[in-house]
């Protein structure tokens, strides 16, 4: 049998790598404890890495940084400008204020020379009209009435015509006139020879309807019977310029008196009332007129039946209105009041307790008068005055600092007062449209 050459060169009872059995409790020692080294290893090698990636990441940030920062600049910049073309600035303006006591009289005339007081003449007119039930029926003598327009060809003097001047129409019926009245002289217009004229109320001569005229009968002009054999006779004539009715005689329907008289009265009161509104509204914006100076005439007109039962009462006024100059009334007050006044723009504020009276001293009317006499009397404050709009375009653009020197070297500025946005602006809007002016007065 043949020998076994690798059993021969065998050790025996020895036990091969491959038969040791591996102790299965310190392996996962071993194994772990070599994991902690590989581990601390690892720890040690990525430090630098996580360096060198945070230095990259640095170098890559940095553009976006830069970015960042310009965008940021670039909207600061354009918030800047724009709050900065919004801008606006409130100025307000204390104006110099001289308190006065005023117990004055003062000559105003309509054509004053230089340095005196000039005042003009507003004339308004109105007709209202009222339906009243009549009831009552009487013997009625009624005269007709209406208004004519007096005209002067004679030559440029006034004409004096007294009450109950006779006028006379085409078919010989006789008119005259209820007050004295001034018919103006003939003018001179574009070389043309205009007469004067004037507007008066007549009544018949008699009651009747055969005096009540219509203007569309026409029926041709006025003579004034007192002037015949005069040269003026042929110059001064009139025309008819409303109806003149109301006339009759006999059995008539009638309001009863106290009814027509509170009727009447109530016209004129509206008829007042609607006339000075009308002259506020209407006046020249430069131009005061005080309460009370103004006159009101009225005018009675005749008396309309609407048929058997029905009546139509009118009345007719004219208001002739006493107005100034303000401007020039504040300065002539000032001149007057003032010893120091320069004669800068000025503006008269009278006070709650201020009286105003306007008369004159002869028997003509106020509003045919060339002289009246103003009188002023209570508290009054003179208060400086300016051109909003000049001061404004003289001051756009101006610095903070020196805006108020020039306010203050104005002669009508006591102090000024400014407010800009926004708040880090140092100087007004260059545009004058975004500058308001605020005008604060402080009484003495």
């Amino acid at each position: 049998m043949a020998k076994n050459i690798i059993q021969d060169v065998m050790v025996k009872n020895r036990r091969s790598i491959r038969q040791i059995s591996i102790d299965r409790g310190r392996r996962p020692i071993r194994n772990e404890t070599r994991k902690i080294e590989t581990d601390d290893y690892e720890e040690k090698m990525a430090e630098p890495q996580r360096v060198r990636e945070k230095k990259e990441n640095k170098k890559r940030n940095a553009p976006k940084m830069i970015i960042w920062a310009i965008a940021l600049l670039s909207l600061i910049f354009l918030l800047f400008s724009i709050t900065s073309f919004f801008s606006t600035a409130t100025v307000t303006i204390i104006p110099k204020v001289a308190p006065i006591s005023l117990d004055d009289s003062y000559i105003a005339r309509k054509n004053a020379l230089p340095g005196e007081l000039q005042y003009e003449v507003m004339t308004l007119q109105k007709k209202m009209s009222k339906r009243l039930d009549a009831t009552e029926t009487s013997n009625s003598q009624i005269k007709a009435s209406g208004k004519i327009m007096i005209y002067n060809n004679f030559s440029a003097a006034p004409q004096r015509l007294i009450v109950n001047t006779r006028f006379e129409s085409g078919k010989g019926l006789i008119y005259k006139i209820s007050d004295s009245v001034v018919v103006p002289g003939a003018r001179s217009v574009g070389g043309k020879k205009v007469p004067g004229s004037i507007e008066a109320l007549v009544f018949a001569d008699e009651p009747g309807e055969n005096f009540n005229m219509k203007v569309s009968d026409l029926k041709g002009d006025f003579k004034i019977p007192g002037l015949k054999g005069d040269k003026k006779y042929n110059y001064f004539y009139a025309r008819i310029k409303t109806d003149i009715a109301g006339g009759s005689s006999g059995l008539v329907k009638k309001v009863p008196a106290k009814i027509l008289s509170a009727a009447r009265d109530e016209l004129r009161a509206s008829i007042k009332s609607e006339l000075l509104k009308d002259a506020y509204a209407t006046k020249p914006q430069s131009s005061i007129l005080f309460s009370n100076a103004y006159y009101v005439d009225y005018a009675y007109l005749p008396d309309s039946s609407l048929g058997a039962d029905k009546v139509e009462i009118s009345e007719s006024a004219t208001l002739y209105g006493i107005i100034f100059d303000e401007a020039k009334l504040s300065s002539y007050v000032a001149k007057k009041k003032l010893s120091d006044y320069d004669g800068s723009p000025v503006h008269l504020v009278l006070g709650d307790n201020a009286v105003v009276g306007v008369s004159n001293d002869t028997k003509i009317k106020p509003w045919e008068s060339n002289v009246l006499n103003l009188s002023l009397k209570g508290n009054a404050n003179i208060i400086w005055t300016y051109d909003e709009a000049a001061l404004k375009k003289s001051i756009a653009g101006f610095n903070n600092n020196d805006i108020n020197k020039f306010l203050s070297s104005h002669p009508g500025i006591k102090e000024a007062r400014l407010e800009i946005r926004p708040f880090w602006k140092r100087s007004l809007p260059s545009d004058p449209q975004k500058i308001k002016i605020r005008n604060s007065i402080v009484e003495k």
